[in-house]
C-alpha cells in the first residue's frame, strides 16, 4: 500500500510491550562496518562490547551492503564474504554475542542503491526539481515516499528475521535526502511518488523547489507524516513475530533514535550548539515518558573526518547529556573495533556508560523534575525562510535557563497542543514559548492549562498574526503596527528603570540591546506592563549619538487569568542574549522568569554547570554536568569547581540521604530557614546526586 493511502492513519505511536526488556536501561555499542569488515573478529568485537559498558552490539545488516547472504535481488551482498569460512558475518556475530549474553541490533540504511539496482529501478530514486537523480559515491539516493523504501523494506526485514534470532533492527539514514553527504542542498523530492504524495496532502499547494519556498514548511509535515507512517508499520510488521525485537527509529518507533554529534557544518556560521543532544533527548523523554530513547553518540569529529577521533571530553558530553535526560547512550565509531584510532576518543565516555551501568537502579523509572517546559520551534511553525532566526531565539533563552541553572524540559511547538490537552504539562509550572511563530492548534489548550494555575511567558511573536493572537489568555490583543526588525532596532535599548532623566539625556542602567524583533502591540485593559523601550535614535557620529526618549512598548507584561499568569516580552530578548552575549539580558530573562515561577532545586555554582533535574520512585536525582571546557568547536578538559551546593526550597524538615555517586560519598545537609542546603565536593566533568527519604 503506499505512503498516501497511510496519510489517512491518525495515530502513528508504537509502544514497546508493558514486560519488554527494551523498557529497562540499556547501552549499546555500534560498529559501522565497511567491506574490509566482512573478515573481522567476532570474539574480539564482543569482548569490546562489553569493556565499553554495553550490553548491545549494533552492527550492519543489509541495505547499501548485505553482510550475510542476502537472496534478495535488489540488495548487493558485501563480496568478501565469500573468503569468511561462514559466508555469514551477521550470523557468527548473533552467535558469538549471544553465547556470552550480548543482545545484538541489525542495521540497515535503505537510503542508497547501486547503480545496477538503480537502472532497473529507477522509479525508486530521489529527483531533483529538474527531475535528474540524485547520485553520490556511485549511488543513488532512494526515496522514502517509493516503493524500494515503502514495500521492499518488508522482504528485506523477514529475510533477516526469518534467519537470525535477533534482538533489534535499526534503519540508518532515514529521511529525506534533502542535503547530502558534502552538504549540497538538493531541495524537496520531486519523484512521481512526491509529487503524488504532497499534492494529496497539501491540498494541491505548489510543490516547493526549496527552504524558502512558501510550501516548505508544508513540504516538511508531509515528509514527518510519510515517515512517521513507514514506521509505524516497520513496527507493527516486526512486533507480529512477537519475539520483543526493539525496533529502533525515529519519533514514533518504540525505541526511538537520536544522535550526539559535532556537525557543526551543517549549522548557520558553522557553530556548534554545545546542548544538541541534551535538548533532543529532552524533547523526546519529556514529552512522552513511556518511549525508549537510544542516543547514537558519534565518536568521530564528523562525517568527512570518520578516521579523526573527537576529543574525550567532546565525546564524553554527548553521553552525559544523553543520560541526565534519560536517553540510553551508545558509542558509535566505524570498523571492527581497534582498526581505527578511537580508544582515546571513547575512554571517557566508556567511563560514563560503566557508571551507567553500576548504578543501574538509579535509571529504572528515571522521570523528569523540571517545573519548568521550554517549547522549540519547527519550520511548520516558522515564517517562509524564518526558521533559523526562531531557533536563535529558542537557543538563546535555552542558553539563559543554563546558565542560571534553572531545570527545563524541551516540548516540540507540535507536540504542545496534545501534551496540554492529555494534562502532560500540569506537571509544570512555567510554559515558555520563544518567538515560535505559529503555536501549531496549540493556543485553546494552552489557554485552558493557564486558567487551571500554569504561568505562560512569551516572547517575540509567537502566536501573533496581523489578524490577531491564538492566545485569549494573552496580555495583548493584536498588533498595533508592524513589528520592527533588523536595522529598525539598531540603538534601541530594553529597561526595567524608571529613566526619570531621560529628558535630559541621562539614563540609569541596567540598559539592554534590543536586537531581532520587537512586536509593537495593543494591550488588554488588565495587562501590567513593566519597563520601557527606548527607540531607536541617532548612534553616529558619536557626537550626535543622543537623543533616547522613553517609548510606550513595555520589557514585559503579565495578565492574570483564572488561576495561572500569561506574560509576555514582546521582543527576542534571546536572540539578543545570543547576538550580545550580555550578562544583563540573560539576567533580565531570567528575572521574569523567577517572577512566574520559583523553582523547588535551586544550584549555586559556576555558569558552566547545568543542572537537570529527575525523580526515580519518590528520590530526588539532579545531575550537573561541567561544561567549563567548551571551546568553539568542541570541548577540551574541564577545570573542577568548588564551593558548589543545591537548595532543596521547603524541605528543612525533611529527614533526607544524600549521596554523591560519582565520587561516592555520603553528603551532609543543613537547615537554612524553610530550606536545605547540600554542599556539594568538588566538581569533576560531572557528579549524580540522589536525595532520598531515610
Amino acid at each position: 500500500m503506499t505512503a498516501a493511502a497511510h496519510r489517512t492513519q491518525a495515530d502513528t505511536q508504537r509502544r514497546l510491550p508493558t514486560d519488554s526488556r527494551w523498557r529497562q536501561p540499556f547501552q549499546v555499542l555500534q560498529t559501522n562496518l565497511q567491506p574490509v569488515d566482512a573478515l573481522m573478529n567476532v570474539e574480539e568485537a564482543v569482548t569490546a562490547v562489553l569493556d565499553s559498558g554495553a550490553g548491545t552490539w549494533l552492527l550492519n545488516g543489509g541495505g547499501i551492503l548485505s553482510f550475510y547472504p542476502t537472496d534478495l535481488p535488489f540488495q548487493t551482498r558485501e563480496p568478501l564474504l565469500r573468503e569468511r569460512p561462514s559466508g555469514d558475518l551477521l550470523g557468527d556475530a548473533v552467535t558469538e554475542a549471544h553465547t556470552r549474553g550480548v543482545a545484538v541490533v541489525a542495521r540497515f540504511d535503505m537510503s542508497k542503491l547501486s547503480a545496477e539496482i538503480a537502472a532497473e529501478h529507477p522509479e525508486w530514486l530521489y529527483r531533483a526539481h529538474d527531475g535528474s537523480p540524485q547520485i553520490y559515491n556511485g549511488l543513488a539516493s532512494a526515496c522514502p515516499s517509493a516503493a524500494y523504501y515503502q514495500e521492499r523494506t518488508f522482504d528485506v526485514l523477514d529475510e533477516v528475521l526469518d534467519r537470525y534470532d535477533i534482538d533489534g533492527v535499526f534503519f540508518n539514514w532515514f529521511n529525506f535526502n534533502e542535503r547530502d553527504y558534502s552538504e549540497v542542498m538538493h531541495g524537496p523530492c520531486h519523484c512521481e511518488a512526491c509529487l503524488a504524495g504532497f499534492a494529496a496532502f497539501s491540498g494541491g499547494a505548489e510543490h516547493p523547489e526549496g527552504m524558502r519556498s512558501p510550501t516548505f514548511g508544508k513540504w516538511r509535515q508531509y515528509t514527518a507524516s510519510v515517515l512517521a507512517e513507514l514506521t509505524a508499520r516497520i513496527a507493527d510488521h516486526v512486533a507480529a513475530r512477537d519475539r520483543d525485537i526493539a525496533v529502533v527509529l525515529r519519533r514514533g518507533a518504540p525505541v526511538e533514535y537520536l544522535e550526539g554529534n559535532n556537525a557543526f557544518r551543517a549549522m548557520p556560521g558553522k557553530e556548534l550548539w554545545p546542548y544538541a543532544t541534551g535538548e533532543a533527548v529532552s524533547a523526546a523523554t519529556a514529552t512522552d515518558p513511556e518511549a525508549a530513547v537510544l542516543v547514537n553518540c558519534v565518536a568521530f569529529v564528523e562525517s568527512t573526518y570518520r578516521m579523526a577521533p573527537e576529543d574525550p571530553e567532546h565525546f564524553a558530553h554527548h553521553l552525559l547529556q544523553a543520560i541526565a535526560r534519560g536517553g540510553n547512550p551508545s558509542v558509535y565509531y566505524f570498523g571492527a573495533p581497534g582498526r581505527l584510532p578511537m580508544g582515546g576518543a571513547i575512554s571517557t565516555g566508556c567511563d560514563v556508560m560503566r557508571f551507567r551501568r553500576e548504578h543501574r537502579a538509579v535509571y529504572e523509572g528515571m522521570r523528569t523534575a523540571a517545573e519548568i517546559a521550554l517549547a522549540r520551534p519547527d519550520f511548520g511553525s516558522a515564517p517562509p525562510g524564518g526558521y533559523w532566526d526562531l531557533v536563535e531565539e529558542f537557543r538563546g533563552v535555552y542558553q539563559a535557563l543554563t546558565e542560571r541553572h534553572l531545570a527545563f524540559d524541551v516540548v516540540p511547538v507540535d507536540r504542545l497542543g496534545s501534551v496540554a490537552a492529555a494534562g502532560g504539562l500540569d506537571t509544570y509550572s512555567l510554559v515558555v514559548l520563544p518567538d515560535l511563530g505559529g503555536l501549531r492548534g496549540a493556543g485553546a489548550a494552552l489557554d485552558g492549562w493557564v486558567e487551571r494555575g500554569g504561568s505562560l511567558l512569551v516572547t517575540g511573536g509567537s502566536g501573533i498574526a496581523d489578524d490577531g493572537v491564538e492566545l485569549r489568555s494573552s496580555p495583548t490583543t493584536g498588533r498595533a503596527a508592524s513589528p520592527l526588525t533588523g536595522t529598525e532596532l539598531r540603538s534601541s535599548y530594553a529597561s526595567t528603570s524608571a529613566q526619570p532623566r531621560a529628558e535630559h539625556l541621562s539614563y540609569d542602567g541596567p540598559m539592554v540591546p534590543v536586537a531581532g524583533k520587537l512586536e509593537r502591540l495593543d494591550w488588554a485593559e488588565d495587562a501590567e506592563r513593566f519597563g520601557s523601550i527606548l527607540p531607536q535614535a541617532p548612534f553616529g557620529p558619536p557626537e550626535y549619538a543622543f537623543g533616547h526618549a522613553v517609548g510606550e512598548d513595555p520589557v514585559w507584561a503579565v495578565r492574570r487569568v483564572g488561576n495561572g499568569a500569561s506574560a509576555i516580552v514582546p521582543w527576542t530578548i534571546g536572540r539578543t542574549y545570543r547576538e550580545f552575549a550580555k550578562t544583563d539580558a540573560r539576567d533580565l530573562l531570567v528575572e521574569i522568569v523567577r517572577a512566574l515561577v520559583q523553582p523547588a532545586v535551586e544550584f549555586d555554582a559556576h555558569e558552566a554547570v547545568e543542572l537537570v533535574a529527575n525523580r526515580s520512585g519518590d528520590d530526588l536525582i539532579v545531575h550537573l554536568i561541567n561544561h567549563s571546557g567548551l571551546r568553539r568547536r568542541s570541548y577540551g578538559p574541564h577545570v573542577p569547581i568548588d564551593g558548589a551546593h543545591l537548595r532543596l526550597r521547603g524541605r528543612a524538615h525533611d529527614d533526607v540521604a544524600v549521596r554523591a555517586l560519582r565520587a561516592g560519598i555520603r553528603l551532609d545537609a543543613r537547615k537554612e530557614g524553610d530550606d536545605l542546603v547540600i554542599p556539594l565536593p568538588r566538581l569533576g566533568l560531572f557528579e549524580v546526586v540522589t536525595v532520598s527519604a531515610r
